[in-house]
């Protein structure tokens, strides 16, 4: 077994970059992009869960919420969280306006 610093030396000194090339998208996959690719756009357009939790009003922490929906990915709220509600939302979901998901 080689310690630490002498697999590095051996990666340092057998590495070496590769060309790039072009490849159409169903021939891309396990290759790696030569630049970064930027979008003019978000998608989604909206506001979404990057995890499971509860979106609800900040205020209403500590309290006991009532949750008035459940919102699973793609999904649009539907209702208006009032005091001491929320809403259950799953990644990908759209997060209702003015809320928090914790």
């Amino acid at each position: 077994m080689v310690s630490f610093e002498e697999a590095l030396k051996i990666i340092e000194r057998e590495a070496f970059v590769l060309d790039a090339e072009q490849q159409q998208l169903h021939d891309s996959c396990g290759r790696v992009l030569a630049e970064d690719v930027i979008s003019d756009t978000d998608m989604p357009s909206f506001n979404k869960s990057a995890m499971d939790g509860f979106a609800c009003r900040r205020s209403d922490l500590g309290s006991r919420l009532e949750i008035i929906e459940t919102l699973r990915a793609g999904d649009i709220p539907r209702k208006r969280t009032g005091k001491e509600q929320c809403s259950r939302i799953m990644t990908g979901a759209m997060v209702p306006e003015g809320r928090t998901v914790w």
